[in-house]
């Protein structure tokens, strides 16, 4: 039998390699869990804006994709009774927000956005999908000048006189007009969704446009007979953004047939983006 004899020196030296073997491991885990802490205080918040004739849960598919990347979520409901109205209700929220925003709106809140960002540090810039991208003085019928006509304006359901009262996109021509590339399940739920619109939404003027300053992205929707594509190339020219084009989507398939790849495209916003 045979013994290992240790010395006060050996004893010392292993337990100082013990010491420098765990301090360095520690500082290994430490420095990960730093590097992946920087990384999600780097992710803006996403602030998404509904349209008029929808509400938040239209997002819904938008926001899972979202939240399993990792990014907070928030999806405000506008009143859809007037622009200035529905700019302070986007201001509100991102200024209930800590930190970085990045905005998404769709149709008639791409006009609220581009007026909510204006002048503000806290947002990092707008993707837009199938929306209006408004300049001072713009309004949405002076924005549709030299393209083909709206499907919207022979489709609406009135709760009272025309042009005198709130109104619907008329319930059995939903799917048609707004969701075309949609399964009727989720057309419905959509349809189900809609918050009655002033018709003065149309021909409210924009105060300034937050894209002069800020960087945004357009996801064109190849199939949209609301706001005809041409009219959303256009718009999204000029305002020097990143552009996708979905080819078959209607004027809702951007956030919900194209979902994967519209979350792709938030994702990649924020991240170059990040500070």
């Amino acid at each position: 039998m045979s013994f290992r004899v240790f010395t006060t020196r050996s004893v010392g030296s292993s337990m100082l390699i013990v010491l420098l073997s765990t301090a360095m491991a520690l500082a290994s885990i430490l420095s990960v869990a730093s590097a992946h802490a920087v990384q999600a205080s780097s992710r803006p918040t996403v602030v998404l804006v509904h349209g008029a004739w929808a509400s938040p849960p239209g997002w819904d598919l938008t926001v899972e994709r979202l939240k399993r990347a990792g990014y907070e979520t928030a999806a405000p409901q506008l009143s859809l009774l007037g622009l200035s109205l529905d700019v302070e209700i986007v201001r509100d929220t991102l200024d209930a927000i800590p930190g970085d925003k990045l905005l998404v709106a769709h149709s008639y809140g791409g006009m609220v956005s581009t007026n909510a960002a204006y002048g503000r540090t806290d947002v990092r810039g707008i993707v837009y999908t199938a929306a209006f991208v408004p300049d001072t003085g713009d309004s949405i019928l002076s924005l549709g000048s030299g393209f083909p006509e709206t499907a919207v304006l022979h489709h609406l359901e009135w709760l009272g006189e025309p042009f005198a009262s709130l109104c619907y996109i008329a319930r059995a021509d939903f799917r048609e007009v707004f969701a075309s590339d949609l399964n009727p399940k989720l057309a419905q739920e959509l349809n189900d969704g809609q918050i009655p619109a002033n018709p003065e939404l149309l021909v409210t003027p924009s105060g300034p446009g937050a894209w002069h300053t800020l960087p945004t992205w357009y996801a064109v929707s190849g199939k949209d007979v609301v706001i005809p594509p041409a009219q959303q190339r256009w718009m999204a020219e000029r305002a020097g953004s990143a552009v996708v084009e979905f080819p078959a989507a209607s004027h809702v398939g951007g956030y919900t047939h194209y979902v994967a790849q519209f979350a792709n495209l938030i994702i990649g916003a924020a991240e170059q983006t990040a500070p």
